[in-house]
């Protein structure tokens, strides 16, 4: 280990303090640096979903050949400056933030944290769903309403017939993607009484025994009570759930997006909703460019500012994941998650 130099840099979503602890339980040194936020002087336009600047991550990574890191930004001209770095661990599942394509023509290893944030992003589903089936966002804003008008709270049971829901148990949930983060919710969402469907092209159902595995999205939509989005965000799939989906589920149904703002066509999600198609939206991700005003404005509507994986167990976890990676890599061992 001593042969190696190692850097750890820390920004303010996952800070150097998070990857030291995790490397100091396994007895290796590291060095310390924390990025500043600031906007980019050289060229970034290979990557995206950065903190800093590039010239200042080749400025902190001169002389170290192992780079553990969560947001810097590492383009071609970072690489090039740095001949001397051999791998680089991203506590990410994706390295979105890491040109790959430079990496690899000079020969620097790229490890990740595939999964880390499973299970708070499946957690955070659950909580979604039961909040919505419940009509948990409505009366939230029915009791702020009262608030401001000086007006009592649950001054009877009565007052509940205003919010009948559904119970979880019973429910058809139908998930789209049957990766990580939708095992984890089948297996909790199972627990509570659901039904679980699945429609995920890259998933050999013959490999599937926890729920049923459907061919087609068209089938899985119309045979869902609530609909939860876990699939990879690609150039292909954008808007893969739209308004001809959304008519395609029954009438008074759910959805659910914890992935990528990408797979949903939030005008057409507005649209189910003020119809009274959808009767609750929960969403922990949105379109920039999208109707984001009107839809916080539904009083079925949750959405939250894209906060699934932000748990401290989450960035403890890819600390973790990224430090026993490099010690497999100091040890001349194979690498789990090598890009």
């Amino acid at each position: 280990m001593t042969d190696h130099r190692i850097l750890v840099i820390g920004d303010s979503y996952m800070t150097a303090e998070v990857f030291t602890r995790a490397f100091a339980q396994r007895g290796i040194p590291v060095h310390t640096a924390t990025m500043t936020i600031a906007e980019p002087t050289w060229d970034a336009s290979s990557i995206h979903e950065f903190e800093g600047d590039p010239a200042e991550v080749a400025r902190l990574a001169q002389g170290y050949d192992v780079v553990a890191f969560h947001a810097a930004p590492f383009t071609a001209d970072v690489l090039a400056a740095l001949p001397g770095l051999r791998l680089l661990g991203c506590a990410r599942g994706g390295p979105v933030n890491v040109d790959l394509t430079a990496a690899s023509e000079r020969g620097v290893r790229v490890t990740t944290t595939p999964g880390k944030n499973a299970d708070a992003v499946a957690d955070l589903t659950i909580g979604f769903l039961i909040s919505i089936v419940r009509n948990v966002p409505a009366s939230l804003r029915d009791v702020d309403e009262r608030v401001a008008e000086g007006r009592p709270l649950a001054e009877s049971t009565f007052e509940g017939a205003r919010w009948f829901g559904r119970e979880v148990k019973g429910l058809r949930l139908g998930l789209i993607g049957y990766g990580n983060v939708a095992r984890l919710v089948a297996a909790r969402a199972r627990a509570l009484g659901a039904t679980i469907a699945a429609y995920d092209p890259y998933v050999d159902p013959a490999t599937v025994t926890d729920a049923t595995i459907v061919s087609d999205l068209d089938a899985l939509l119309a045979g869902s009570d609530v609909v939860s989005v876990h699939a990879r965000a690609t150039a292909d799939n954008r808007h893969l759930i739209g308004a001809e989906q959304i008519a395609r589920m029954p009438q008074g149904s759910f959805l659910i997006n914890t992935a990528r703002e990408s797979l949903v066509d939030e005008q057409a999600l507005l649209d189910g909703l003020r119809s009274g198609h959808l009767a609750g939206v929960a969403l922990d991700v949105n379109e920039p460019d999208g109707p984001w005003r009107d839809l916080v404005a539904q009083p079925n509507l949750i959405l939250t500012p894209h906060l699934a994986g932000a748990t401290h167990q989450t960035l403890a976890r890819g600390a973790d994941m990224l430090a026993a990676e490099i010690e497999r890599f100091l040890a001349g061992g194979e690498l789990r998650w090598e890009r």
